[in-house]
């Protein structure tokens, strides 16, 4: 299954920079298999929002995969002052999944209440 792990931010434009700026540090650590979002399509919104997505997409069906991701999401949110989005993306009908929140309003992600909402077993 396809997850993504987007910044949920009004003001998307002034943290991209330094959130695009870590997450991408963090990649080149080598901490994830997790690949870098950094989609911008400036004409029309998607999701209540400028379509410019932030954040990580990971293909597992394993829990134990997305933690990494979420733990250092997590982190970087309470640093940041942000909110992040967990959710799955159906790559057949193009469509995506809100599952949950997380961050530094939100609070930490529980990784097995997460793994739950997104169906993951072990």
């Amino acid at each position: 299954m396809k997850i993504y792990l987007h910044l949920e931010a009004d003001e998307i434009e002034e943290v991209a920079d330094a959130t695009i700026s870590a997450i991408s540090k963090w990649l080149k650590e080598g901490k994830s298999s997790a690949q870098l979002v950094n989609t911008n399509v400036e004409n029309g919104t998607e999701r209540g929002r400028t379509n410019w997505d932030i954040g990580l997409t990971i293909e597992t069906s394993k829990k134990t995969i997305l933690a990494k991701p979420l733990n250092f999401l997590y982190e970087l949110a309470k640093t940041e002052q942000q909110e992040f989005v967990v959710g799955i993306y159906d790559e057949r009908h193009s469509s995506y999944e809100n599952i949950c929140y997380f961050g530094y309003e939100e609070g930490k992600p529980d990784l097995h209440e997460v793994a739950s909402y997104l169906g993951m077993l072990r």
